[in-house]
């Protein structure tokens, strides 16, 4: 698979998991996770099912971000 569809993919998973009622840390692709936990620090976060929560406004917010921003490093795709 070259990494365009790689990246696409994973944006698209992005936005489906914007739809779920609940948001786990562990749903967001590992590439990724440390962007958003660096942009969600100091927000309040919830546990369910022993796992961290992250809020749908919360995860939205951190999609407008990354749609007009970007990341905050540079993404090695390739994981």
């Amino acid at each position: 698979m070259n990494e365009l569809t790689i990246i696409s993919e994973t944006l698209g998973g992005l936005q489906n998991l914007s739809k779920k009622e609940t948001i786990f840390l562990d749903d967001v692709p590992r590439q990724l996770k440390t962007d958003l936990q660096n942009f969600i620090i100091g927000e309040t976060l919830t546990m369910r099912e022993g796992k961290l929560v992250v809020g749908n406004n919360l995860y939205k917010k951190w999609l407008l971000k990354l749609n007009t921003k970007g990341f905050d490093y540079e993404i090695d795709w390739k994981q």
